[in-house]
């Protein structure tokens, strides 16, 4: 039987941009092709981000599928 290798990640939401999240990983590489969630999830970070909290948001990937699933605000001084 197969199972899909699921993998969790942490980015740092630096803009969002005609309904996709554009990302920053922690090594510094920009990510653009995640979507903004429907929902109340998608309407929450975007009226934070608009707000001017600097975001974390949680990405699941797998089987060549991405999606955000979660958010924080950072901590200061990270």
């Amino acid at each position: 039987m197969d199972v899909p290798n699921v993998f969790r990640n942490e980015y740092q939401l630096v803009n969002v941009d005609d309904g996709f999240l554009n990302l920053m990983s922690q090594d510094g590489n920009s990510k653009d092709d995640v979507k903004v969630p429907e929902g109340e999830l998608g309407k929450q970070i975007e009226d934070d981000f608009d707000a001017g909290k600097d975001l974390l948001v949680t990405i699941i990937s797998a089987m060549g599928e991405e999606q955000a699933i979660s958010y924080k605000e950072a901590p200061k001084g990270a």
